[in-house]
């Protein structure tokens, strides 16, 4: 009897299929781009593209990121977080059939569809989890998290074996990822059910914006500052230890290591923020950690593999911390959401700066120092910042985006 109130309580309190959807949607957050790398050899060969064409299939979706997300509020308000949500996955299921279809025009079309059903998505979630789990954003923005992490790496193991199959090449190896979002779309489908068109707003007294929150410029730069220095150690850590006399086939693995370690830190993440009273002890520790990652690539780059682990670790925490953040620092879903629109606008301008800024450093100077000395203060201000954001604090009750 006791076992069966339990088990009861446990199933109401939090919803294991609705879990389990919002993990399918999130594995299509990263895989559809980030696995299109090991394939830009093969794409520069058969569409005979230069190197830094093919890159702008990693780069684009970033630009339609910056673009997209600051409309997804205003479109979430009118139809719905969980509508939108099975239109972002109807996009990235389209741009990924498209891009396949062959021809470089296509490519680049189906890669801003793949970007802007992405850039919803990445909006949307944190919104959705502090709507649905409202006692569980820790948790679930670490699942989530570890879901992206998870499938971007099984796509980027699998997509060369598909490619050089004896009844394969890149367009099928490229065009097999449209069963994740087939699927996700299905099980998302489940949610609509009884969920209304939200009704169209009465005439009332305007929401502030939330710019005018110092919390949510602190927030937005917590997003930026992480953004920048995962994109610019994901760009050129293997030009980095290169440099320092490793193989190629060696940075390659050194990178592999970097993306593993960064799907971990949720193993700790969640326990830990249950335990504190704040965030901010946490996030300072965790930058502690990828500043240890830069100053022994610096010094003793030897030891790569060890410092790749601890920046991947750390940069990768405070990923999670500040997904968290998006949640954690709102009142409602809504908010939750616009939050979620200002900080991945910003955090994805930063970002795509940052991989050319840094190259750009290293072709003026012929060596990475300075550039890594840029990623040390990049996670300096993220420290302070997080002695802001990781205050239990809220935004003002009568915020809202100005979109």
């Amino acid at each position: 009897m006791d076992s069966s109130r339990n088990s009861s309580a446990l199933t109401s309190g939090f919803p294991v299929f609705l879990f389990f959807a919002i993990m399918m949607v999130a594995a299509n957050l990263r895989a559809p781009f980030t696995g299109v790398a090991p394939l830009l050899n093969d794409l520069q060969q058969s569409l005979s593209i230069s190197a830094s064409t093919a890159g702008l299939m990693i780069t684009l979706p970033l630009l339609v990121f910056m673009v997209v997300s600051p409309t997804i509020p205003a479109l979430s308000r009118r139809y719905g977080m969980e509508r939108l949500l099975l239109a972002a996955l109807v996009f990235i299921g389209a741009g990924i059939a498209i891009r396949s279809l062959g021809g470089l025009g296509w490519l680049f079309f189906g890669t801003v569809l793949i970007g802007t059903g992405i850039a919803a998505g990445n909006v949307l979630l944190p919104g959705v989890v502090k709507s649905r789990f409202p006692n569980h954003i820790a948790l679930l923005t670490s699942a989530y998290v570890l879901a992206m992490g998870i499938m971007a790496a099984t796509w980027s193991a699998l997509v060369i074996p598909l490619a050089e199959a004896d009844w394969g090449n890149w367009q099928v190896a490229l065009l097999a990822m449209l069963i994740m979002p087939v699927v996700s779309a299905l099980l998302w489908l489940t949610q609509l059910r009884g969920r209304r068109k939200p009704a169209p707003t009465t005439a009332h007294k305007p929401p502030k914006s939330i710019f005018r929150a110092w919390l949510t410029w602190q927030v937005c730069g917590f997003f930026a500052c992480n953004s920048f220095l995962y994109y610019s150690v994901v760009s050129w850590l293997p030009a980095v230890v290169g440099e320092a006399g490793f193989s190629d086939a060696e940075a390659g693995s050194i990178h592999g290591v970097f993306q593993f370690a960064g799907a971990l830190p949720g193993l700790i993440i969640v326990p830990a923020m249950a335990r504190l009273r704040d965030q901010r002890a946490l996030s300072a520790s965790m930058t502690a950690v990828n500043l240890a990652g830069f100053a022994g690539i610096m010094i003793l780059p030897s030891l790569a593999y060890l410092w790749a682990a601890l920046l991947g670790f750390g940069i990768g925490a405070n990923f999670i911390l500040a997904l968290s953040f998006l949640g954690l620092r709102a009142r409602t879903g809504d908010q939750a959401a616009s939050l979620s629109s200002a900080a991945q606008t910003l955090g994805y301008c930063v970002a795509a700066a940052g991989p050319f800024a840094l190259g750009a450093i290293y072709d003026y100077l012929g060596q990475w120092q300075l550039a890594l000395w840029v990623c040390v203060i990049f996670s300096l201000l993220q420290a302070a910042l997080g002695t802001r954001v990781g205050r239990n604090v809220l935004l003002p009750a009568d915020s809202a985006a100005s979109s």
